[in-house]
């Protein structure tokens, strides 16, 4: 395979790779499109400048941070494969997936919408802070290492030089360009203070601006003005800058922006909670209008856009107090120019025609190499793979090629699993154990149980978490619907903290809210007077519960259609619920506790995830051995997908690319393209399937039938 660089044309094989396209390069050495010949696959391959191999503090610096980045099981973390020293060279394989990074995006497309801004930021951040939380700090957070796929799944790429927390900063100088670059450079790190997270958090804060104005904070300065800038000066106001956006952002990145990292945020988490709020709480505004591409665009739903939510009256219990709504689908043009991710829609998806993806996200933009500015680190690069060496394509997420997960192994776990749910830490799972009434606790890390806790009553059917990983949610009942209530379990301990009757005696999976409040609790079948009456008079409604997490008490109950079974978190942190019976899918507003709009779906609607940009629902069909596809956008089905008998459970893949079923009758899991909406396998399992769940890596599927959970490991 020829390599062009320059006008030259060579050959290059480093150890086991075989260098195929040099995708990058910048201070702190190249990325390679890279073929590992023992591996059979596709890599991005960043080889570091051969005179750092024999730097003995940096080569210890290397090995140590490599290894914490290549643990870190945060979906949003580049997956690193390998790392060390080949051929006199340090490494770092990493996989290689599609997309463009965020300078890319900006250079090709112009100023992004806020909301679509928020989301990405928000991304980045749930990175940052698994990183931090384990000593690591990124230090060269920029566009170019924020790789976005399409899907709109976001992936940081570039942990693999960062400097541990536990010291002052040393700046690392090669050629004389400082890692890091000073366009996002915290103040901190130009006068040799302590560096901490925060000054990722400035980072990030420099990004955000830059998503919204198209330009950095100091943008146009050279290298004094721009350190003086850094130093001393406050950021223009993106408001000031940009018609559109909201103003409360200024306040966002002015506080992420703070010279003094003592008055920033904290965590990047919350920067990315408040520009989230931001944009909850301004007025409506113009909309945002990116560049469009040169391509035209098939259409991906199949139906108009839907019309706005109806109003409706207050269906919850007086005791559960209102919180500021997020703004609903306005009538009129701003109802169809800005998508609920931010995207604008072309004219056509106003005009009632099905909404068009913007031409990068069809077209899969390879990540060039940039021109290497003087303060640039290295960018790793994540591209479309073109074809292996056996003719077919390899690492991609072409609609032709995707391949697809293997059962990798058993663990035994307690009596009858019959769910499995991943912590948003993605540290451990809780199993349920029907038969022996217990949870087995899973350490992602080694697939090992780490813990088991009995639950008393029990048994316990179902779980979820807080999203910060440190209260599990119990869903308890037995088949003679003499025990119904939620246990409140400390993960750190493993000790119940509280336990909260319910109003049913089939508490489903249960669902906290974005901002932890409330834990909505959805009733197969209510004990109310409504409920009893239901099997006599015909159809009714059953009810969703509400528990304030704080006083672990029964707040108020919000009314749905029959059998609400399932809740997911979609667009704009609204709660989609699956109404079994009626074939309908509600959806509440968990800022106000009320129904916000109704609308059907097919045959037995049962498990329900969205997707991780929230744009699409997976919802599966128990009588009807389907998986429907949901736009958030519209509220209709663009998809079905005929999968095996009995899905209990649905899943999306943390990169988007797959969708996955459990199939009790069949004792499949079904594995779906998600791009293209069609089952590419179908893997045999034990006995009885009845839960999946994904970490950063890999997949779990509980076997009720033969007591174990079964590991699913993805192409990398």
């Amino acid at each position: 395979m020829a390599l062009a660089w320059g006008g030259l044309t060579t050959m290059r094989q480093v150890g086991n790779y075989r260098l195929e396209s040099l995708l990058g390069v910048g201070g702190m050495g190249e990325v390679y499109r890279a073929y590992d010949t023992i591996r059979d696959r596709y890599v991005a391959l960043k080889l570091l400048p051969e005179a750092l191999s024999g730097d003995r503090d940096y080569l210890t610096r290397f090995r140590r941070e490599s290894n914490v980045a290549a643990r870190l099981r945060e979906p949003h973390v580049i997956p690193i494969h390998d790392f060390g020293e080949i051929d006199g060279q340090l490494f770092i394989d990493m996989r290689l997936v599609d997309g463009a990074d965020i300078g890319k995006l900006l250079e090709t497309h112009g100023r992004m919408a806020p909301p679509r801004a928020a989301a990405l930021i928000s991304q980045v951040a749930e990175a940052l802070d698994a990183a931090h939380a384990d000593h690591l700090v990124h230090r060269d957070i920029k566009p170019s290492n924020i790789l976005v796929t399409l899907s709109d799944f976001v992936y940081v790429v570039d942990f693999g030089i960062a400097r541990s927390m536990d010291g002052r900063q040393t700046p690392l100088t090669i050629t004389g360009v400082t890692v890091g670059t000073w366009d996002y450079m915290a103040p901190e790190r130009f006068v040799g203070h302590d560096v901490d997270g925060r000054a990722d958090v400035y980072s990030l804060a420099c990004v955000l601006h830059e998503c919204l104005t198209g330009a950095p904070p100091f943008h146009g300065r050279d290298l004094p003005a721009l350190m003086y800038a850094q130093l001393n000066s406050d950021p223009p106001a993106a408001s000031s800058l940009v018609e559109g956006i909201p103003p409360g952002l200024d306040a966002v990145i002015a506080r992420g922006m703070a010279k003094d990292p003592k008055d920033r945020f904290p965590i990047a988490g919350a920067l990315a909670a408040a520009a989230r709020e931001a944009l909850l709480t301004e007025p409506p505004i113009p909309p945002v209008t990116e560049r469009p591409g040169p391509v035209p665009e098939p259409a991906v739903d199949q139906s108009a856009p839907a019309a706005p939510y109806p109003p409706t009256q207050p269906v919850i219990a007086a005791s559960v107090p209102d919180r500021a709504a997020p703004r609903p689908p306005q009538s009129g043009p701003a109802a169809t120019t800005i998508d609920p991710v931010g995207r604008p829609l072309p004219p056509d998806a106003a005009a009632g025609e099905p909404p068009r993806r913007p031409a990068w996200r069809r077209l899969g933009v390879p990540i060039l190499a940039a021109a290497a500015l003087v303060a640039a680190a290295i960018t790793f690069v994540v591209l479309r793979t073109p074809a292996g060496p056996h003719g077919g394509a390899a690492g991609t997420t072409s609609a032709h090629s995707l391949a697809a997960p293997k059962l990798a192994g058993t663990i035994k776990v307690g009596q009858f699993p019959s769910f499995v749910t991943v912590a948003p830490d993605n540290k451990f799972a809780y199993i349920t154990n029907v038969g022996s009434k217990t949870i087995s606790v899973l350490d992602t890390a080694t697939d090992k149980v780490s813990r088991t806790i009995p639950i008393r009553p029990g048994p316990p059917q179902f779980v979820s978490f807080s999203t910060d990983s440190k209260t599990a949610y119990v869903s308890v009942y037995d088949t003679s619907g003499s025990v119904h209530l939620i246990v409140f379990i400390d993960t750190a301990t493993g000790q119940v903290t509280g336990q909260v009757p319910v109003t049913n005696h089939t508490p489903g999976p249960s669902q906290v809210s974005p901002d932890d409040q409330y834990l909505y609790v959805p009733n197969h079948n209510s004990m109310t007077m409504n409920g009893a009456m239901k099997a006599m008079t015909g159809p009714g409604q059953d009810d969703i519960d509400v528990i304030s997490t704080a006083t672990k008490k029964l707040v108020g109950t919000i009314a749905t259609a029959p059998n609400p079974h399932w809740i997911t978190v979609g667009q704009n942190g609204l709660l989609y619920v699956t109404n079994h019976t009626s074939g309908e899918i509600t959806v509440i507003n968990p800022n106000t506790n009320q129904v916000v709009k109704v609308f059907p779906v097919g045959e037995t609607p049962h498990a329900i995830y969205a997707s991780p940009t929230t744009s699409r629902l997976a919802v599966t069909s128990y009588g009807g051995a389907e998986v429907f596809i949901v736009s958030t956008v519209t509220d209709k089905v663009v998809a079905t997908i005929p999968v095996g008998r009995e899905p209990l459970d649905v899943e999306y893949s943390p990169d988007g690319r797959y969708i996955c079923t459990a199939n009790s009758e069949d004792n499949t899991v079904s594995v779906i393209d998600a791009a293209t909406s069609k089952v590419i396998d179908t893997i045999k399992t034990g006995k009885q399937p009845t839960g999946i769940d994904f970490d950063g890596r890999q997949g779990y599927v509980t076997d009720e039938g033969s007591g174990t959970v079964e590991i699913l490991n993805f192409p990398q």
